[in-house]
């Protein structure tokens, strides 16, 4: 689970009074996601043009716009189902402008540049699975790496680039497949579907691997699904 997943009370009242206090500003929500982008964006640029330190820095004040602008628009009571899709685009700009600018960065190193290319892949495959499984009244809020995680190990890497950016380069790759894989199974896991009769005879017992299997088939298959197909056992004839 994310940062903001896990966490959302701890969050809510570290933005909540700074939100209020720029809600006393001109700038609107809107606008701050605007200013998150053309921050991401000018990052971008700079790490491209071999700025990787000055892009850390850009790239943070960037990612503050983005995390205060919902903070705004609750303390504004300006939350719109526009504000929401709008700052959602945003978000996945964000995301691939910076990846972009990294890859030109790192181009001549293929290895790195591979790294890049399934890091980036993988950012915007793991928000998709979200938004589709939104769309079917689905949760898929879970995952190794969400977008926070992203941005920080991100924000590190181009900072401390010079002992940092090769190994969460790794990270962000291998924990962004693993995050699509995750939230894939999520969204299997919440669709009813048959368990397989065969399977559900290893489970009935009390022996120790029975015990370990039931909470293995649990796991992978989900609780809906396990739950039911155990009460449609327990209901049939012997």
């Amino acid at each position: 689970m994310g940062l903001r997943a896990s966490f959302p009370q701890h969050i809510e009242r570290l933005t909540a009074p700074i939100g209020r206090a720029i809600s006393a500003t001109p700038l609107s929500p809107n606008q701050l996601t605007t200013l998150g982008l053309v921050l991401t964006t000018v990052a971008a640029v700079l790490v491209a043009q071999s700025e990787p330190v000055i892009a850390g820095w850009v790239l943070v004040a960037g990612g503050l716009m983005d995390t205060f602008d919902g903070a705004v628009a609750r303390a504004r009571g300006l939350s719109t189902p526009y504000g929401a899709f709008y700052d959602s685009v945003s978000d996945r700009l964000s995301d691939g402008i910076i990846l972009v600018g990294l890859a030109w960065w790192l181009r001549p190193d293929a290895d790195l540049f591979g790294l890049v290319l399934v890091a980036l892949v993988a950012s915007q495959v793991t928000s998709y699975i979200r938004a589709k499984a939104e769309a079917i009244d689905l949760d898929c809020s879970v995952g190794l790496l969400e977008r926070a995680e992203r941005a920080i190990l991100l924000t590190i890497a181009l900072v401390f680039h010079r002992w940092l950016l090769v190994p969460v380069l790794w990270v962000l790759a291998v924990g962004g497949t693993v995050t699509v894989v995750q939230r894939i199974h999520h969204v299997w896991c919440q669709i009813q579907r048959d368990f397989p009769p065969e399977l559900l005879g290893l489970t009935q017992g009390d022996r120790a691997w029975n015990r370990a299997y039931r909470a293995a088939a649990r796991a992978f298959f989900g609780a809906p699904t396990f739950n039911e197909a155990e009460r449609q056992a327990e209901g049939s004839p012997r």
